[in-house]
């Protein structure tokens, strides 16, 4: 039988409610604005919500992009899938995806 997941009760962390990416980037990193609407222009709304918006993360510095995937199916997907798109978007050479060790709801990260 599979083993149930205990977590140690702890008053230093909360839940929050996710936000999508480009509400966040918008507040805290603005000079990205521009680049995820070029990104939303070129995968399309729908695509855009169901996986950009859902990403954790994104730092750039100079022509190299971090994105913070927050789980491996995402991660996968926008390596197969969307990479040149967000290549372009952000004019960048270099992009490394990290996707996640998510277990119950909780990351480790």
């Amino acid at each position: 039988s599979e083993e149930k997941a205990e977590f140690v009760r702890n008053d230093k962390i909360r839940t929050e409610v996710f936000i999508p990416l480009e509400k966040r980037i918008a507040r805290e990193k603005p000079e990205l604005v521009v680049s995820l609407q070029k990104l939303q222009d070129l995968l399309g709304i729908e695509r855009f919500a169901s996986r950009i918006s859902k990403v954790q993360n994104i730092n750039k510095s100079g022509k190299n992009l971090l994105i913070v995937a927050g789980n491996e199916r995402l991660r996968t997907l926008l390596l197969k899938e969307d990479l040149p798109a967000i290549m372009q978007a952000f004019a960048v050479d270099n992009v490394r995806i990290v996707g996640g060790a998510g277990f119950g709801g909780v990351d480790a990260f």
